[in-house]
């Protein structure tokens, strides 16, 4: 929770103002009832109207005096509530951008939405009641009984039994309710999950005809929502009526006794009148704080549930060294990977070497990791044994973006973001001006957009697959890199067009080192080595001419496609 609380520092100084406006507001409020007294007592038992009038003049500055304290209490417990929520969201989503596939398989991205989102808005809520009732609800309840005590002493028992009956009941509830704000978190977390799902799967699930069956899937996780918010409801909802239900009857108990007390003149009708509304202010109090306690459950939860993003363990952190040479080099010394929670090894034992001017290329089947040995270079992921280097030191020893600033990565995934062409291609190099965008477009053989301010939906949906990809090979080549590349990114493009942006990439990274990772011969043919792959293992290296005649794997791959090539001839 440490971290939790230091985000909430820089908001002490409006929770002082909060707590004096609260003194304030308290001590108005417990003034009232002996003017009432006094009234009764003084001003009508003597017939003294300008007694009454005094007084009651007095009540009003205490009531203005009261509201203007309780406006202030509101305004600035809805700026602390709010401003807290921010700056936790700021923070959480800073954490999360750090997060590697590690963190990802321990904490899913459905939940980290739940947690970025309900978590923190629960939070939020719960905070400004407790801002506005936590710290009142004490002051009023403790001062309303000592007015009480001074004024009755032998009435005095009324307030301690439906004290203790009031605790009793906020026990049992929170006793009761306590487990299910957990589950209710971990429904949304659930409910999240399955909406992702239907949302991405939405082609799949048309063309399956699987309507009916994700729907009972959704229902069914929807219905346990409801069940058990209900169930919570139900039990928090008794709350207040049975506590009102006790208010009144406190009152009735009162009247009765005090009326014996009156009668025998051990007691004032005015200090009855004050008495009683003392009393309804102790209850009142504690109302307001087990209305706190019910919910405050609640907000432990989330604060646990965003707590655990905070204080996750990054598994890659920054090194030291903060500048890398020109023109490096990167080598793979008997690299190995494992994902995490697999037995099974990915990569194993992986050498080879990425020099500048030189173009490599990685083939092999699916699943024989490809796209892996790509992830471990700009440190998606770490590796499991061995090391990477660049110009003989560990890539573990640079800081992040030190090295990632050499890199140019293009996904498998040609992924966009919801803005202009102009805002996705300055994703690539934060200064680019206007030519340099248009000329990395016209390099990627963008020819579909009429202006870099066109829109670009989000995820790129109002673009094709290829466009897409030419897209995301744009924004990779918009800025000099040391290293390019390219994960399997030219598969939706046509064998003219996918020619001619690796021309033009050769006139831009003639200094840089080049690693294609493809399935298609035709991407990788030209490669200065190319590099095979099966089951995780470097099985050959050479060029295409080398490996057509004794690399069965390659003559395999490559012969499967002249016949797919011949067929759709």
């Amino acid at each position: 929770m440490r971290n939790l609380v230091r985000v909430f520092k820089n908001k002490l100084p409006q929770v002082l103002i909060i707590f004096l406006l609260l003194i304030v507001q308290a001590y108005c409020d417990l003034a009232l009832p002996s003017y009432t007294a006094n009234i009764v007592d003084i001003g009508i038992q003597n017939a003294d109207i300008n007694y009454i009038m005094d007084v009651g003049f007095l009540m009003l500055i205490m009531v203005a005096i009261s509201v203007f304290a309780t406006i202030g209490v509101s305004f600035f417990s809805s700026r602390v509530s709010s401003g807290y929520a921010k700056d936790l969201r700021k923070v959480v989503y800073a954490k999360v951008l750090k997060f590697s596939n590690h963190e990802l398989n321990k904490i899913s991205r459905s939940s980290l939405i739940t947690r970025s989102t309900n978590d923190i808005n629960q939070l939020q809520n719960v905070l400004v009641m407790m801002l506005m009732m936590l710290f009142f609800a004490p002051i009023l309840g403790i001062g309303s009984i000592i007015k009480a005590f001074e004024i009755g002493g032998g009435l005095s028992w009324i307030i301690l039994v439906t004290f203790l009956v009031v605790l009793s009941l906020l026990a049992i509830i929170t006793i009761r309710v306590l487990p299910y704000f957990k589950l209710t978190q971990e429904i949304i977390d659930k409910m999240n999950k399955t909406a992702r799902e239907i949302l991405i799967g939405i082609p799949v699930i048309k063309a399956f005809v699987r309507q009916d069956y994700e729907k009972d899937k959704f229902g069914k996780i929807n219905n346990e929502f409801l069940d058990v918010n209900l169930y919570v409801f139900r039990k928090i909802f008794i709350l207040m009526p049975t506590m009102t239900l006790f208010l009144n009857l406190m009152i009735v108990l009162i009247l009765y006794f005090g009326a014996y007390d009156a009668i025998a003149g051990n007691i004032l009708t005015g200090d009855i009148i004050a008495f009683t509304q003392y009393s309804t202010q102790v209850v009142s109090s504690f109302i307001m704080l087990g209305g706190v306690m019910i919910i405050l459950p609640r907000f432990l939860v989330s604060a646990r549930r965003v707590a655990e993003v905070l204080n996750m363990e990054l598994s890659i952190t920054d090194g030291e060294l903060t500048s890398i040479n020109d023109n490096p080099t990167i080598e793979f010394k008997n690299v190995s990977y494992s994902y995490p929670g697999s037995e099974k090894e990915t990569l194993k034992d992986i050498n080879f070497k990425l020099v500048p001017g030189k173009t490599t290329a990685i083939i092999g089947g699916t699943g024989s990791g490809k796209s892996t040995i790509l992830n471990l270079i700009p440190r998606l992921q770490d590796v499991t044994s061995g090391e990477i280097l660049i110009d003989n030191e560990n890539i573990k020893n640079f800081k992040l973006k030190t090295l990632r600033d050499k890199i140019s990565f293009t996904p498998q995934d040609a992924i966009l973001f919801q803005g202009t062409v102009k805002s996705n291609m300055k994703s690539g190099k934060s200064d680019a001006d206007d030519e340099e965008i248009k000329n990395a477009l016209n390099l990627a053989q963008v020819d579909f957009v009429d202006d870099i301010d066109d829109e670009v939906s989000q995820g790129g949906s109002n673009f094709s697959g290829g466009q897409k990809q030419r897209l995301s090979i744009a924004r990779a080549i918009i800025g000099p890199h040391d290293f390019y590349l390219f994960d399997d990114c030219f598969s939706a493009l046509d064998m003219n067009t996918e020619a001619v942006i690796k021309s033009n990439l050769d006139k831009i990274a003639e200094n840089s080192s080049v690693l294609f990772v493809s399935q298609r011969i035709s991407t990788i043919k030209d490669a200065d080595e190319i590099i095979v792959l099966d089951n995780g293992k470097i099985i050959d290296k050479g060029s295409h001419d080398d490996l057509i005649n004794r690399c069965e794997v390659y003559s395999e791959i490559a012969s499967s496609q002249m016949e797919e090539s011949l067929c759709l001839q």
